[in-house]
């Protein structure tokens, strides 16, 4: 139910994956989008709350007071800020969860289910985590393709602003990023400065001049964490 930018790409995985997918959307146009893209698409919730399994729930938060049913289904939610009590009205058997657009991982919270966790795997790796862990996931899963798109693109604007050309520097940044998880089993992220940096060097110079960004960074996740317990206007 919601199968918008991040329903939709939910949906497409799980159905790639062999699973059958009722989505639900609010107007004709969006439903169209859907049948263009190969999913059974409804513009009425009930098609798919009495015919599914297992409910997804991928709405906008402003939305989520319209929805009216109840069920002894798992319902799990990507509903930014709603809670496993205020879930409850919907199923007897909720689940919080995050992602992001990219479907690297899914974080979820609830009583473990072999069932739940069986249809989110089919999504992407997923971690079974606290239900208070769950908001600060919103800000660094949910959020994190943008924030480290941003920051990559700051490298990639670095690069060329020192003499690299756009699309060599844009190849170079987009190697780095890939090489993280090798680097990081090889070294240890923590580690890894201390390998490059020699003393003296270009490296630790970088790293030095970092420093208030690092700080930057921590406050911009922060404030994006503030605001999802924020009154929404």
């Amino acid at each position: 139910m919601g199968a918008g930018k991040l329903g939709s790409q939910i949906a497409l995985r799980l159905r790639g994956n062999g699973v059958r997918v009722l989505a639900s959307v609010k107007t004709e146009k969006s439903r169209q989008r859907l049948l263009s893209l190969g999913l059974e698409a409804y513009t009425d919730n009930r098609a798919v709350v009495e015919n599914s399994d297992v409910l997804i729930l991928a709405v906008k938060p402003v939305n989520l007071p319209e929805l009216e049913f109840r069920v002894d289904k798992p319902l799990i939610s990507f509903v930014a800020g709603a809670t496993l009590e205020s879930l409850r009205r919907l199923s007897s058997r909720p689940y919080r969860a995050m992602t992001n657009v990219g479907l690297t991982a899914i974080a979820v919270a609830g009583q473990h289910d072999e069932l739940v966790n069986s249809v989110l795997t089919h999504v992407a790796p997923t971690f079974w985590v606290e239900e208070r862990l769950i908001d600060p996931l919103t800000v660094l899963l949910g959020s994190g393709p943008a924030i480290v798109a941003e920051l990559a693109l700051a490298l990639v604007r670095a690069g060329v602003n020192i003499g690299i050309p756009w699309d060599l520097a844009r190849e170079v940044v987009l190697s780095l990023m890939a090489s993280l998880p090798a680097l990081d089993d090889r070294f240890g992220l923590e580690k890894l400065a201390q390998y490059v940096a020699t003393p003296g060097g270009t490296t630790i110079k970088a790293l030095l001049e970092l420093s208030p960004a690092e700080a930057q960074i921590g406050k911009a996740v922060e404030e994006a964490f503030a605001r999802i317990s924020a009154p929404r206007r």
